[in-house]
C-alpha cells in the first residue's frame, strides 16, 4: 500500500473536524507536529477522546494510522510519504 502524502491528510483532518485550519495552516497548525525517523514521516494529531474516531476515518481513507501508538493518550500517529520533518537531517 502506497502511502498518501501530508497535503493529503490536511483536507481529511479538516473534513473529520469541520474546520479549514489544516488546509490553510498546514504543518503550523495547532495540535499537530511531526517527525521524521530516516525515511519513514509522521504525522502526530491531537484528537482526544475523538482518537479511535479519528484513526478509524483516517484508515478509510487510506491512511497508515498506529492505534498502538501512545496506548490510551489522545494523540494519532500517521505515517505520511517522505518529506523533510522536524529530525529529517539526523
Amino acid at each position: 500500500m502506497a502511502l498518501l502524502s501530508k497535503s493529503k491528510l490536511f483536507p481529511a483532518l479538516d473534513e473529520f473536524f469541520g474546520t479549514t485550519e489544516y488546509t490553510t495552516k498546514k504543518l503550523k497548525a495547532e495540535h499537530l507536529s511531526n517527525e521524521t525517523y530516516g525515511r519513514d514521516s509522521m504525522i502526530y494529531v491531537w484528537a482526544g477522546e475523538r482518537r479511535a474516531e479519528l484513526e478509524a476515518f483516517l484508515t478509510r481513507k487510506g491512511f497508515r494510522v498506529f492505534p498502538k501508538y501512545s496506548p490510551g493518550g489522545g494523540r494519532t500517529e500517521i505515517q505520511v510519504s517522505y518529506f523533510k520533518g522536524y529530525h529529517w537531517n539526523e
